[in-house]
C-alpha cells in the first residue's frame, strides 16, 4: 500500500465512495431547481436533522440561502441517468423545473419517483472548506412503501449509488446481517 502527504487538495477524494446521493429540490418563487449531492448525512434522530453538503459555485447554493426550505430525496438506480443529468447541467442554463416533480406539504418540490423524501426547513449553514452544510430539519416525510422493508430501508439492490467522477451503480441485491 502507498502512502503520500497531501500538500493541498487530495488528487482522488473518492475512497470512501461510493454513496448515496440526496437530490436537493428548491423552489424559489416560480423557480425550480434540483441538485444531487452525494455528501450528504442524517446528522440526528431527535430533532430530525438532515444535512448536505453545497458548493458555493452552485446556483442551488444561492436559492438555498434565500428560499430556506429544501427537499432530499433519494433515488433508485433505474433513474441514474437523470439524476446524471440533474448534476451536470446547472440551473443557471436549463429549467430543471421541467423535470417531473410535485410539491410537498410545505412548497417544495420533489423529484418523481424517489423510494424517499424529506421536507426540510432550513436550520443552520456552516462553512467547511470549499463547501457549505446546510443542516434541515425534517419537517415532512414521504416514503414510496412497496419499495421498503418493514424497517423503512430501501430494498436491497434498489439504490441509485455514486463512485464519483460521473460513475454510477447499484448496491447488490443480497443484503445480510454478518
Amino acid at each position: 500500500m502507498r502512502s503520500y502527504l497531501p500538500q493541498g487538495p487530495l488528487p482522488a477524494f473518492y475512497h470512501y465512495y461510493p454513496g448515496v446521493p440526496a437530490v436537493v429540490g428548491v423552489r424559489l418563487g416560480e423557480k425550480v431547481n434540483f441538485c444531487p449531492a452525494v455528501w450528504n448525512t442524517g446528522l440526528s434522530a431527535d430533532p430530525p436533522l438532515f444535512g448536505v453538503s453545497i458548493s458555493p459555485k452552485r446556483f442551488t447554493h444561492g436559492l438555498l440561502l434565500k428560499a430556506r426550505r429544501f427537499s432530499a430525496s433519494f433515488h433508485p438506480h433505474a433513474q441514474g441517468a437523470l439524476i446524471h443529468w440533474l448534476g451536470s447541467r446547472s440551473g443557471r442554463e436549463v429549467d430543471k423545473g421541467q423535470t417531473p416533480h410535485f410539491l410537498g406539504h410545505f412548497g417544495v418540490p420533489i423529484l418523481e419517483g424517489a423510494y424517499a423524501a424529506y421536507e426540510l426547513e432550513l436550520v443552520e449553514v456552516r462553512p467547511f472548506g470549499d463547501h457549505d452544510l446546510f443542516v434541515g430539519r425534517v419537517v415532512a416525510v414521504w416514503e414510496e412503501e412497496g419499495l421498503l422493508d418493514e424497517k423503512g430501508r430501501p430494498l436491497p439492490g434498489l439504490s441509485l449509488l455514486y463512485y464519483g467522477k460521473g460513475l454510477y451503480g447499484r448496491p447488490a441485491e443480497e443484503a445480510f446481517t454478518p
